[in-house]
């Protein structure tokens, strides 16, 4: 069909009809409707699958298929090839060669032109071939491959001559490569970098002189923006245009897990995904013999977090050695090993008591 989203008529209005995939679908029924009460007149056409959409099983009419081997041509929304002048046509007739020859046809009295089948790998047992060379005016008709078996597929050729207007880009974003300008050339476009194309980047000179769509625009790549970073983790730097960086940071207390910065890249996409903050977790502190616990802070599911405070304390008759509180730090680690509970005697008999790092020296006056 012409449109291809949902579209509204008014009373009176045509509509032509035709299948998808030049050749591949065969046409059954009136290509022309019209709108008649709220109705469509006559009834929508069907688009029959032909032998190689159904990989050559079941009774399928056969595919057509074309190649310009030179020159140029196109499909016309209206299902037809247009073809320039003086091109060179090739069309294939895709069907079991088991089954016997199958048979070109057209309307016209063109003359014996040359059909076989491929002598291409792989298409020498399918592909029977009709060739049509220096194209003109009389080549333009109408072309019927009929199998052995009675199915038959159309094509309609015609050859136009027609060349569109040069195309001229004024904007130095987008940047243009054109074939030519002739019926069937394409013009390429994208933008350079920073910047998207907006439209179509390929327009094809179609057979009413005029290519197939406007020319694009280019537009300013932006990356979407950053969402749902959760209630800990916030932006050091942020810029979600093209080129642009993504800086994270975590709050107090948790740790940025993933990549610390994202950059916006030229496809508007982030570099990566959104880091995460975890909680900090310190272990379990070790309560010494003879030792205990004055403060024990409520833990976060049984976990210790960046700025719990522990206080420790003795059993009667034993004293401390050590630092009587630490704290949970933001590397995971306690801001001090826990400290030690030794009678009075031992301590004073000692010169030195070493614990882990640290080195505590007696001395008796």
């Amino acid at each position: 069909m012409f449109f291809q989203k949902e579209t509204s008529f008014p009373h009176g209005s045509s509509i032509v009809a035709r299948c998808i995939h030049f050749g591949f679908y065969k046409l059954k029924g009136d290509n022309t409707m019209h709108c008649e009460n709220g109705e469509w007149v006559p009834k929508f056409p069907e688009c029959v699958p032909t032998s190689v959409i159904t990989n050559f099983t079941g009774d399928a009419p056969p595919t057509i298929q074309y190649a310009i081997i030179s020159g140029s041509a196109v499909v016309e929304p209206t299902g037809e090839l247009f073809v320039f002048p003086d091109s060179t046509l090739r069309l294939d007739c895709v069907t079991p060669r088991a089954l016997g020859n199958p048979e070109w046809s057209w309307t016209q009295a063109l003359g014996n032109y040359e059909t076989g089948w491929s002598s291409d790998e792989g298409e020498k047992y399918t592909h029977y071939r009709l060739t049509l060379s220096k194209m003109s005016a009389r080549h333009s008709d109408t072309y019927t491959c009929a199998t052995p078996t009675g199915h038959t597929n159309t094509v309609i050729v015609k050859v136009v001559n027609v060349v569109c207007p040069t195309i001229n880009v004024s904007s130095p974003r987008l940047r243009q490569f054109t074939q030519g300008t002739r019926l069937g050339h394409s013009a390429h476009f994208s933008c350079q970098s920073g910047f998207h194309l907006n439209g179509s980047a390929i327009l094809t000179c179609m057979g009413n002189g005029h290519w197939s769509t406007s020319l694009p625009t280019c537009l300013e790549t932006f990356c979407p923006m950053l969402k749902s970073l959760g209630p800990h983790l916030s932006f050091v730097e942020y810029n979600s245009s093209f080129g642009g960086r993504a800086v994270f940071q975590c709050a107090w207390g948790y740790r940025l897990v993933g990549s610390p910065g994202l950059e916006c890249e030229h496809d508007g996409q982030w570099s990566g995904e959104v880091p995460i903050c975890s909680p900090i977790y310190c272990p379990d502190p070790l309560v010494p013999e003879k030792g205990r616990l004055l403060i024990e802070p409520s833990s976060k599911h049984g976990k210790y977090t960046v700025g719990d405070l522990m206080i420790y304390d003795c059993e009667d008759g034993y004293d401390i050695v050590g630092e009587s509180s630490i704290v949970c730090t933001e590397n995971g680690y306690w801001s001090h090993p826990p400290p030690f509970c030794l009678l009075p005697s031992v301590i004073k008999k000692a010169d030195t008591i070493f614990i882990e790092n640290i080195t505590l020296v007696h001395v008796e006056e």
